[in-house]
């Protein structure tokens, strides 16, 4: 997560001559910020649906393994993709890079929990089939709103980040949601 702040460019010293300029060169640097804390948020939702989902599992098998694996090496590229959305905001082939890398993590993650879950497989318990189809809902979050990053991106290139300024709120309602449900029961 460190590396994503690589893309963020301080102002040479120099440069700067007044509070004035100063504010100029920061408010220059925040849609690069935006794009940071976006990806960050990002990934830390990966991060939790992940934790979740693992902490279910009673062990993992060859095929878990390399689908968790090839969406690790998609988790590496982001720093990547997130550098070259943020030196490139206003090109359509930078958002989309960054767009689809979300994509596949996305998928590869949903991939890995149907893998997972299927007959309760790899899962310590088995879970309700509610908790299963809400679990695999979740993992279609991101992919969807990248998605529809990637459609703004094409028709509208300065609304393409705004899809993922939604991941914080959608995880909280989905994860409100489960709570409600399971205080239900």
């Amino acid at each position: 997560m460190t590396m994503l702040l690589l893309a963020i460019d301080l102002p040479e010293v120099g440069d700067i001559k007044s509070n004035k300029q100063l504010l100029s060169a920061f408010s220059n640097q925040l849609p690069i910020l935006g794009i940071f804390l976006s990806t960050f948020v990002l990934l830390a939702v990966y991060w939790l649906k992940h934790t979740v989902t693992t902490r279910l599992m009673k062990g993992a098998d060859t095929v878990y393994m390399w689908l968790d694996l090839l969406m690790l090496a998609f988790v590496a590229l982001l720093p990547f993709s997130n550098g070259l959305a943020t030196a490139f905001p206003d090109y359509f082939v930078a958002i989309a890079a960054y767009s689809i890398n979300v994509i596949i993590i996305g998928l590869l993650s949903f991939s890995a929990w149907k893998h997972v879950s299927f007959n309760n497989r790899l899962l310590k318990n088995p879970v309700d089939p509610l908790d299963n189809k809400e679990i695999s809902e979740g993992l279609w979050m991101e992919p969807l709103l990248a998605f529809i990053s990637l459609i703004l991106g094409y028709v509208a290139i300065e609304y393409a980040q705004v899809p993922y300024t939604l991941v914080p709120i959608a995880f909280w309602l989905q994860t409100k949601w489960a709570e409600k449900r399971n205080s239900a029961r």
